[in-house]
C-alpha cells in the first residue's frame, strides 16, 4: 500500500478497493455455488461412482472381492450340490468360509492360481523325440 497525500489519491484508492471488493464478492459467490452443487446428494453419489470407475486400484480390489466370493460360492455348490446330508453342507459352508477368508486376506492368491492354470493350459508341451543323428 502507498501513502495517500491528497483527496484525489484518496478517491482513487477507494475506487480501487470497491472494484477489488466486487471481484472478491463475485469469486466468493462462485465458490459457494460450486460447493453447494457438490454437496447435493445426487452429485455426491455421482462423484463417488466416478471415483470408483476411474480408480484402477479400487476397481481391482472390487473385482478381486467379487471373484473371490463367487469362487467360494461355486466351490460350496460343487461340494454340496443338492445333497441333504448335513455333514456335506457343513463341509461346503466351511470351504466357502475358508476360500472367502483366503481371498480377503490375500487378494493376489486367486490371481496367481489363475495365471498358473492358464500357463499350464496354454503352454506347448515339449516332447522328446529321438533324433536319427544320435551317435551310438
Amino acid at each position: 500500500m502507498y501513502t495517500i497525500n491528497s483527496a484525489v489519491q484518496l478517491k482513487e484508492a477507494i475506487f480501487e478497493m470497491e472494484i477489488r471488493k466486487k471481484e472478491q464478492g463475485r469469486t466468493i459467490k462462485e465458490k459457494f455455488y460450486v460447493i453447494k452443487e457438490n454437496l447435493k446428494p445426487a452429485n455426491i453419489i455421482r462423484n463417488t461412482f466416478d471415483e470408483v470407475a476411474t480408480s484402477p486400484r479400487l476397481r481391482l480390489n472390487l473385482l478381486g472381492a467379487v471373484v473371490g466370493l463367487g469362487a467360494a460360492y461355486f466351490s460350496r455348490k460343487l461340494v454340496v450340490g443338492r445333497s441333504v446330508n448335513i455333514f456335506r453342507k457343513m463341509l461346503g459352508s466351511a470351504l466357502q468360509l475358508g476360500i472367502s477368508a483366503a481371498v480377503a486376506s490375500k487378494p493376489g492368491i486367486l490371481q496367481n492360481i489363475g495365471q498358473t492354470i492358464l500357463k499350464r493350459v496354454f503352454t506347448k508341451k515339449h516332447t522328446f523325440e529321438p533324433s536319427s543323428h544320435q551317435q551310438n
